[in-house]
């Protein structure tokens, strides 16, 4: 009887949630930051703000962040 190979393994989902997650919070930390530093806007622009920025470059500092951690954990960094 052959052994299949599971296309992903247990290991490889603690990866990618991991890689999810701290790439979120990173990318809603810096949206959060701008967001704050704005001076003279109400809540709706505070929040517009947040929004946009967790897009444009939230979507880059996750993509920043979730490679860094894919690559840190496949070369087993400590």
């Amino acid at each position: 009887m052959s052994e299949r190979r599971r296309f992903l393994r247990r290991e490889d989902l603690q990866l990618v949630a991991c890689a999810v997650v701290l790439g979120l919070l990173v990318a809603a930390a810096f949206g959060a930051y701008r967001a704050v530093s704005l001076s003279g806007e109400d809540a709706g622009g505070r929040l517009a703000e947040f929004a946009s920025n967790l897009l444009f470059p939230g979507a880059l500092i996750w993509a920043g962040v979730a490679t860094a951690v894919v690559a840190g954990w496949k070369a087993n960094i400590d």
